[in-house]
């Protein structure tokens, strides 16, 4: 599921979600607002709405920054809109959903 997402992800987006730049077909999958240890074992996260594509060099520099939740936020508002957004974090049933819709508002 998870490498399928990345696959399509890929052939739609086309550049890094950080830096703009052209992925070439490569790119590490980077669960940007919700992470997986945030999560019973139950629960997917492999959401487009919930995955950035980046290169490996930007993952690493700046994948668990806030930074990236940051500049990463109203890309993907644009992208999917704010209610599918508010509808992917509501969804998951989280107790403190509140730390991940600050960025949705």
């Amino acid at each position: 599921m998870r490498r399928d997402l990345k696959m399509r992800l890929i052939d739609e987006r086309l550049q890094c979600d950080w830096c703009h730049k052209w992925l070439f077909g490569l790119g590490d999958l980077h669960e940007w607002l919700v992470k997986r240890n945030a999560l019973p074992k139950d629960k997917r996260i492999f959401d487009e709405r919930n995955c950035a594509l980046l290169h490996h060099n930007c993952h690493m520099e700046h994948g668990q920054t806030t930074a990236m939740t940051e500049q990463l936020a109203p890309i993907f508002i644009a992208r999917y809109g704010r209610e599918a957004m508010v509808d992917f974090v509501e969804g998951l049933g989280l107790r403190q959903s509140s730390q991940y819709m600050q960025w949705l508002i």
